[in-house]
């Protein structure tokens, strides 16, 4: 056996259990492919050599690999239902963090689908984890972006990913007194603009979750769709240099996508 690495799903530590990331047995953490693999959608046809493309899939399959791990004492059935109990069972995706170098920056939101004991002169002293994320892709960790807009405001924002998708971000906006709209333009991304105006009054606390397509304002309810020009706030790959007008306080939220090999 290697001794490796901790891990933590659903806010727990393997710590807790005794159990660490190793190579058993010859089984240890296989190489696992990026997760974003190309589902090319085209048609071909009798008259011409090429073929009629409509584009291409890149999450049409989430990331899934498995993971190897076990305790340094044969583990007995009260351990197994803890460790089954902490691990499978979850209704949704959950977090999980692997406490290696080259993953330090990264969580997957995942299930785990199956596990399965492994033996060692009959004894269980390790499992195999089958895990299947969300996506295709890591997150990165948290990250918040503050932003003083006063009349016309110049932001350069760098999107970390490193991935091609658009990011989607949480947006966060509190208007000063008598503000009646708010617009960002997105100068990196071929000008899109997105716009709420005729702010309905004073007191508002707005919040875009532009991934799920939501608009929510959460003092006193009301329905900011009307002033909304449906173009959704979204990120290019690298650098982003948004212009934004208006009067209040701007919050960017959300995390990185990463395309990594588990």
């Amino acid at each position: 056996m290697f001794q490796a690495y901790e891990f933590s799903y659903a806010g727990e530590s393997s710590y807790q259990y005794g159990l660490m990331l190793y190579d058993f047995g010859g089984r240890g953490q296989a190489d696992t492919g990026f997760g974003n693999k190309a589902s090319i959608v085209e048609s071909r046809t009798n008259t011409r050599i090429q073929p009629i493309h409509f584009g291409t899939n890149y999450h049409q399959s989430p990331l899934e690999f498995k993971l190897i791990f076990g305790a340094q004492h044969s583990l007995d059935r009260y351990e197994l239902q803890n460790i089954a109990m902490w691990l499978t069972g979850h209704s949704d995706y959950q977090w999980l963090s692997i406490d290696q170098p080259d993953l330090d920056h990264v969580v997957f939101r995942c299930l785990i689908t199956a596990l399965t004991p492994l033996t060692h002169g009959w004894l269980p002293m390790a499992f195999e984890a089958t895990v299947r994320c969300d996506c295709p892709y890591a997150y990165g960790h948290p990250f918040t972006e503050h932003c003083l807009v006063r009349g016309e405001t110049s932001l350069l924002f760098r999107n970390e990913s490193t991935v091609r998708e658009y990011l989607k971000p949480t947006l966060a906006f509190v208007p000063e007194p008598g503000a009646t709209g708010l617009t960002i333009v997105n100068k990196s991304d071929g000008g899109r603009t997105f716009s709420l105006t005729g702010l309905p009054a004073d007191d508002l606390q707005i919040q875009v979750d532009n991934n799920s397509g939501v608009i929510q304002e959460l003092s006193h309810g009301y329905n900011l769709y009307d002033g909304f020009n449906l173009n959704f706030f979204r990120l290019v790959p690298g650098g982003n240099d948004l212009e934004i007008t208006g009067d209040g306080m701007l919050t960017i939220s959300g995390r990185f996508l990463y395309n990594v090999a588990a």
